[in-house]
């Protein structure tokens, strides 16, 4: 199997990837009729985003999607670029209305990476948990140093293999943190 494309944050002008999400959904091209298809072993679901948090509001930045009729809406006022299969929407600058909470990572530690699904947050050294409240941003922990880093990994020796792939997949499995 492969690992999948993670969404992307920009915080502090640094690039994350989302390896947790609990609360509302965030943006989709469901949101806007849109049937996505797979674009590669890579995307199975068809589409990937980049969020900015920006003067504490949460943005849709870009978003790539293949979608299976080849409708592509304007979002935001923003006619997609198309690519091969594949569309791009860039400078959306969309506010969302999340509400919930996310967990980004960054400096992915190779020995930790799993071949499917998407990367936990014990796979990182950085790790952040930013809460948010209709979009705008209320809260930052950095939980770095909580981090149990390896958990999720080791616990794959552990488990059955359709344990794994659903764990692996799933955005809301939490396997990152110690009682404090």
């Amino acid at each position: 199997m492969t690992g999948q494309i993670p969404d992307t944050f920009i915080y502090n002008e640094d690039k994350f990837e989302l390896v947790y999400l609990k609360g509302g959904d965030l943006i989709t091209p469901q949101d806007y009729g849109m049937n996505p298809q797979i674009l590669h072993t890579a995307c199975y679901r068809g589409f990937y985003s980049t969020y900015e948090i920006k003067d504490n509001q949460l943005l849709l930045q870009e978003m790539v999607v293949g979608e299976i009729t080849g409708q592509y809406p304007e979002i935001n006022g923003v006619e997609p670029k198309q690519q091969d299969y594949r569309v791009y929407y860039e400078n959306l600058s969309l506010l969302t209305d999340f509400t919930g909470v996310i967990r980004i990572a960054k400096e992915l530690i190779d020995t930790l990476y799993i071949h499917m699904g998407y990367q936990k947050g014990t796979a990182y050294k950085t790790l952040l948990e930013l809460k948010f409240q209709h979009g705008s941003l209320i809260n930052v922990k950095d939980l770095s140093k909580q981090n149990r880093k390896g958990a999720f990994k080791k616990s794959t020796e552990k488990t059955s293999p359709l344990n794994i792939i659903n764990n692996s997949f799933d955005l809301t499995f939490d396997d990152l943190l110690e009682e404090n």
